[in-house]
């Protein structure tokens, strides 16, 4: 595993004089400055060191940094950590003014729904969604705001049915406009809890004075960690995490495949999921 820190700089406040670019053109360090000027640097990279006290010394502003890990590390995961690097559209209605013409209304009973942090949520009916929503190509995507739930066309469904994947089931989707069910597509969802809280490094935390919920937010360079002795008892593809993360319409669980799911994405082709390891010590 690697991290990678990643600079986002106004060229003209940050860099007037090119003295940066130039260091970096120097050192072989790949950029770009069409709009802002923007590198990512591993921390396994020459110059690392270097590069970091010069940047230091040049903004008050620290990098981002995430993990970045290796096929071999992923591949070899027991459990793994997914979400979708493209979202297209939203649950639908989508443009309303009273929350009760909403799609929360319609999908979710809203009876312990907090609508300061977002959490209280249990589905009760089928997503409605524009025609328009395209999951041909990609095959497994999702919309904004309901960023832990999927939705797979019926010819993954059957696959997925195929490989005996367990911890899901399949939910029809349904058309805003003529409220009929969608032939192309289901909602993916996910219905095993996995047992323990997930450990992480905390950049945030989250207290709700409405309903006195507490959620965590993870740093994006920190890892996630789950007690060893409780692989025995993990007999699940997937799973939804105990806890809670973000707010609002940021509110989600964290999504938990098993190793042989992961295999199953690469093997064919699934490439619209970023992935983590989870780490069991």
């Amino acid at each position: 595993m690697n991290k990678i820190y990643r600079y986002c700089l106004d060229t003209k406040s940050d860099d007037p004089k090119c003295i940066i670019r130039n260091y970096l053109q120097e050192r072989k360090i790949k950029y770009s400055d069409k709009y802002l000027l923007v590198f990512e640097i591993s921390d396994s990279a020459p110059y690392f060191n270097d590069v970091i006290n010069f940047m230091n010394a040049k903004l008050k502003d620290e990098p981002q940094i995430r993990c970045e890990y290796s096929k071999k590390e992923l591949a070899e995961a027991k459990y793994l950590d997914i979400w979708l690097k493209k979202y297209s559209g939203y649950p639908q209605p989508d443009d309303v003014d009273d929350i009760k013409d909403s799609y929360l209304n319609y999908t979710f009973d809203m009876t312990n729904y907090c609508t300061e942090c977002g959490n209280g949520l249990v589905q009760k009916d089928s997503f409605y969604l524009k025609k328009s929503f395209n999951i041909e190509k990609i095959r497994f995507g999702g919309v904004y705001w309901i960023y832990d739930t999927f939705f797979i066309t019926t010819e993954l469904r059957d696959l997925f049915i195929k490989e005996k994947f367990t911890g899901i089931e399949f939910i029809p989707v349904k058309n805003i406009k003529t409220k009929q069910i969608v032939d192309n597509i289901v909602q993916l969802k996910i219905n095993a809890i996995f047992p323990e809280k997930l450990k992480f490094d905390t950049k945030e935390v989250i207290n709700c004075k409405s309903c006195n919920t507490i959620k965590k937010l993870k740093k994006n360079d920190s890892e996630i960690f789950a007690p060893k002795d409780i692989l025995k008892d993990l007999d699940k593809d997937f799973y939804l995490s105990k806890e809670f993360t973000g707010g609002g319409l940021l509110c989600c669980q964290y999504v938990l495949i098993s190793n042989r799911v992961y295999k199953f994405f690469v093997d064919n082709k699934i490439k619209n999921i970023n992935a983590e390891p989870i780490k069991f010590i």
